[in-house]
């Protein structure tokens, strides 16, 4: 966590010093720099204190650190150059404040869909895997991730790390493919 808090650290500081010293030529900076500073430790102990992944609907960790990546991308523009690597930052800085917005919606995209011919789960973003009851002779968790071992002796992983109920979604894919062995006689034995 504590790598978390240092950005907010030195913009606090960076600022505060900045002001005292009189360099008053960006100080609005300086000024948003301390007051995204502040919310960025305020917004890290506020998720600390409801869990590594206390995030509500929205998430204010990730909103402020985009706010304060944007503002570091503007302050290293340079008017005048071909490259400019603020440009960059201010967009990766953008990106992040939108993953933040959108947070509810992109982890409510993570799933599971169970039918009476097999499974998908969509751990990720941008990948899901899926498999037929027919297929699968056991489901089990080595820590973070989830091992199913198929009839025909083959083993594959999938990473459950993003998923915090991970041990809901082993017992729910147990529960669906003892219910789909009953209903179709198959022992589930090879």
């Amino acid at each position: 966590m504590m790598n978390h808090a240092t950005p907010g650290i030195m913009l606090i500081v960076l600022g505060v010093s900045a002001i005292l010293s009189g360099h008053t030529e960006h100080l609005w900076i300086d000024i948003i720099g301390i007051i995204a500073g502040v919310a960025l430790i305020v917004s890290l102990k506020r998720e600390w204190k409801h869990g590594a992944h206390g995030h509500g609907k929205v998430g204010w960790f990730d909103i402020i650190a985009g706010i304060v990546i944007v503002i570091e991308g503007y302050h290293k523009l340079h008017p005048g150059k071909w490259f400019q690597p603020g440009s960059l930052l201010m967009l990766v800085g953008v990106m992040t404040i939108v993953i933040g917005i959108f947070h509810h919606r992109i982890t409510a995209l993570r799933r599971l869909t169970c039918t009476n011919d097999g499974f998908k789960l969509r751990s990720r973003l941008i990948s899901s895997f899926s498999g037929k009851w027919r297929d699968i002779h056991n489901f089990s968790l080595d820590g973070t991730s989830l091992v199913i071992e198929r009839r025909d002796k083959s083993v594959s992983r999938h990473s459950l790390r993003r998923i915090e109920n991970r041990l809901d979604v082993l017992k729910t894919l147990e529960e669906e493919l003892e219910r789909c062995r009953s209903a179709s006689n198959v022992t589930g034995r090879a």
